[in-house]
């Protein structure tokens, strides 16, 4: 079976559960909020709320703990990192995914180490929104063509759409692995640090080098440090 079928399946079975993965539409704006939430209803998402202030926003994520938060880079003129920064330690099951239409380089460089796991710029198509629920439900990270090329705009170094390809293959606790290798941490500090055995550790970077294509766990180090901002 050849990649281009995996794809197809892959899609055609989170069309199926779209309905399983809650999505919570926070926007600045009232008007936009509303839209996009009746697009994504359209589509068969399931939306479990809109907000447009900060502090509903936050109130929605701690009661109705949904799976995904698309958020905008700004709420009621603060910085939306404010809202992960809290929860970060509280909530370990939403993922947030950024909406910008305002991009500046620091906002920017910020978001790709605070946490998030999609990127979307405001010219990116529905489509493009679609593929970035797909891969986030599949605890991939998600960048954008407008937000890849917001990147070459600012100098960013940006990765291939194949390296990009290959780690959104990764678990999270994969993505975890490949970090800790990266920041130079040995097999046995991994598995102290993640709570787990030798063992388990060893099959955990086995695993990694062959998603990536990697002729072996000897290459994690120097690959790990190459995509390290984008783990």
């Amino acid at each position: 079976m050849n990649l281009s079928i995996k794809n197809q399946e892959s899609a055609k079975n989170f069309a199926i559960r779209r309905r399983d993965f809650s999505i919570l539409v926070a926007q600045s704006e009232l008007f936009n909020c509303e839209v996009l939430s009746q697009l994504l209803k359209e589509q068969g998402y399931n939306v479990v709320g809109r907000a447009v202030e900060m502090e509903d926003t936050l109130q929605q994520i701690r009661v109705k703990r949904p799976h995904c938060v698309i958020l905008e880079s700004e709420i009621s003129g603060r910085q939306s990192f404010d809202i992960v920064e809290e929860l970060r330690t509280t909530n370990y099951q939403t993922k947030f995914i950024l909406y910008t239409s305002k991009p500046d380089a620091r906002m920017v460089a910020k978001a790709m180490q605070i946490g998030f796991f999609g990127f979307l710029y405001a010219n990116d198509s529905l489509d493009e929104l679609y593929r970035c629920f797909h891969t986030v439900s599949s605890g991939g990270c998600y960048y954008s063509n407008g937000f890849m090329s917001l990147l070459k705009d600012y100098g960013v170094d940006i990765i291939s759409d194949e390296t990009r390809t290959a780690l959104n293959r990764l678990t999270n606790r994969e993505r975890e692995v490949l970090r800790m290798v990266a920041d130079g941490g040995t097999t046995d500090e991994i598995a102290d640090n993640l709570g787990i055995s030798y063992r388990t550790a060893i099959n955990h970077k086995a695993h990694i080098a062959k998603k990536l294509d990697l002729e072996g766990c000897r290459q994690l180090p120097k690959y790990g440090i190459s995509v390290r901002k984008y783990l």
